[in-house]
C-alpha cells in the first residue's frame, strides 16, 4: 500500500494499520502460550511413604548387625556358623524334622529342634537345603554338604545314657544313614558300610531304605520304641530303593542288634 507522506490523514491511517498489526501478533502470541500449557501434564503430588523398619546395616564392608527378625525364610540370607561339623541330610515331615550332622573324628548323628550341636550352638530351625542354629541370641546357618564330601562312616563307642528315642537315632547313625527325599517319600540312605555288616545283611551302600516291615521311616522316626522292638526279629523285611527299583530283602536284626548294640554303649 502506497502511502502519500504530503497527505496527514494517509499516515495517521498507515500508522493505526501499523499499530493493530502488532497488536494482533501480540494477542497470536498470548493464545499460543496458554494452549501450549493447558496440553502439559500437571505434576501431582507425591505421597510420603513411612520408611521401613531397618533389620540390619551393612555400609562399606562393616559388620553386620544382629538380624532382629525371628523366623528365618527359606531364601533369608544369614551368617554362616564356625562349627566342626558337615550336615549330610534333613529329613522334613509334618510331625517330626531330623538332621544329620557329622563332626569331625565322630560318627554320623541325628539331631532334632531343641539339641544341642556343640558349645552354645542349639538347633532351633530346619530347612530343606540347611539348619538354623543359635548362637549367643544372634541366628546362623549350616548348609548341606554336598554328596561327594560325605565321608565314610566310622564307629564311635558311647556309654552315656540314652533314652529310647535316642536309641532309635542310634541305630540310623551306626549305618551311616542319611534322610533323603524319594518321590515325595522319606527315606534314609546308607552310605558306606562296613564289610561286617554287608556280610550279615543284604545291604548294600546307596540303598535308600523306605520301609520296615511295612512301616514308613516317618512312622519310625515317630516311633522309635517301635524301631527297637525289631532288635528281636530274624527276617525283618526291609523295602529298599535300589538302582531306582523298590525291592524287598530280610534282615536277621537279631544277629545285627547283638553285634552293633554293645558298640554303641546299648543293651540287645
Amino acid at each position: 500500500m502506497k502511502v502519500d507522506l504530503n497527505n496527514s490523514q494517509s499516515v495517521i491511517r498507515a500508522t493505526l494499520l501499523g499499530l493493530m498489526g502488532l497488536l494482533g501478533v501480540y494477542l497470536l502470541l498470548i493464545i499460543t502460550d496458554i494452549l501450549v500449557e493447558d496440553s502439559e501434564p500437571q505434576p501431582t503430588q507425591l505421597k510420603r511413604v513411612a520408611s521401613g523398619k531397618i533389620i540390619q546395616w551393612n555400609w562399606f564392608g562393616g559388620e553386620k548387625a544382629a538380624i532382629v527378625t525371628q523366623v528365618a525364610q527359606p531364601g533369608q540370607s544369614l551368617q554362616d556358623a564356625k562349627i566342626n561339623a558337615d550336615l549330610l541330610g534333613v529329613m522334613l515331615s509334618a510331625q517330626n524334622a531330623s538332621a544329620t550332622l557329622k563332626f569331625k573324628g565322630q560318627a554320623e548323628k541325628v539331631y532334632q529342634v531343641g539339641d544341642k550341636l556343640s558349645g552354645s550352638l542349639e538347633l532351633v530351625e530346619i530347612q530343606a537345603f540347611r539348619i538354623i542354629v543359635l548362637e549367643n541370641g544372634v541366628r546362623k546357618q549350616v548348609l548341606m554338604k554336598k554328596p561327594d564330601v560325605i565321608m565314610q562312616t566310622e564307629i564311635v563307642p558311647d556309654t552315656s545314657g540314652r533314652d529310647i528315642q535316642t536309641q532309635g537315632f542310634a541305630l540310623a547313625n551306626m549305618f551311616g544313614a542319611v534322610p533323603v527325599n524319594v518321590s515325595g517319600d522319606t527315606g534314609f540312605k546308607i552310605n558306606n558300610l562296613s564289610t561286617e555288616v554287608k556280610m550279615m545283611a543284604d545291604i548294600r551302600d546307596g540303598d535308600v531304605v523306605l520301609q520296615v516291615d511295612g512301616l514308613s521311616v516317618q512312622d519310625l522316626m515317630a516311633n522309635p520304641i517301635k524301631m527297637m522292638s525289631y532288635s528281636a526279629a530274624n527276617s525283618l523285611p526291609v523295602t529298599v530303593m535300589r538302582n531306582g527299583q523298590e525291592e524287598t530283602i530280610y534282615v536277621n536284626a537279631a544277629s545285627l542288634s547283638a553285634k552293633i548294640l554293645p558298640t554303641l554303649g546299648l543293651k540287645p
